[in-house]
């Protein structure tokens, strides 16, 4: 009798992992609300440092990587299923705001925004075009969008 009983703690144990399963979402909750979103530069997809936008001023662009401007993002939103949607704020040298809404299964990214200045404008259009991003829970943002030439990425990191 007690064999019988130990066997079916073991059997019910090693059937526990495949009822846990493997979760193969992110937390988008976790990922984008509860902190300020920092802007640390605009970049090429996978690239590192400021991209050299033709239209805009590299004073103004080292502006923002000096640290004399800034731009910060405040997101807030409610989750169903793997779908997060909400408003955001944006702050610093420029201000914005808008709703947004991203896919925790596909990492689908959409914003709504207003416009804004020179480099304001790049910030505002990747927003605004960004279709993808990759996170975690408290390291570096990334929203990738594509231009009319190449893919880029603003870089986002909490503040």
């Amino acid at each position: 009798m007690k064999k019988r009983l130990i066997l079916k703690v073991l059997g019910l144990l090693l059937l526990l992992p495949m009822f846990s399963g493997c979760n193969d979402t992110d937390d988008v909750a976790g990922i984008f609300t509860g902190k300020t979103w920092k802007l640390t530069y605009i970049t090429k997809a996978n690239g590192h440092g400021w991209y050299k936008f033709a239209d805009v001023d590299d004073s103004n662009i080292m502006e923002y990587a000096d640290g004399k401007k800034t731009f910060m993002l405040v997101f807030s939103g409610t989750v169903e299923d793997d779908i997060i949607q909400g408003t955001f704020t944006g702050s610093g040298a420029i201000n914005a705001n808008g709703t947004w809404s991203a896919n925790g299964k596909n990492q689908e990214f959409g914003m709504k925004v207003e416009k804004g200045t020179p480099i304001a404008e790049k910030i505002l259009e990747g927003m605004k075009k960004a279709n993808s991003y990759k996170g975690s829970d408290s390291r570096n943002l990334y929203l990738y969008y594509q231009t009319d030439k190449e893919n880029l990425c603003l870089v986002f990191a909490p503040n």
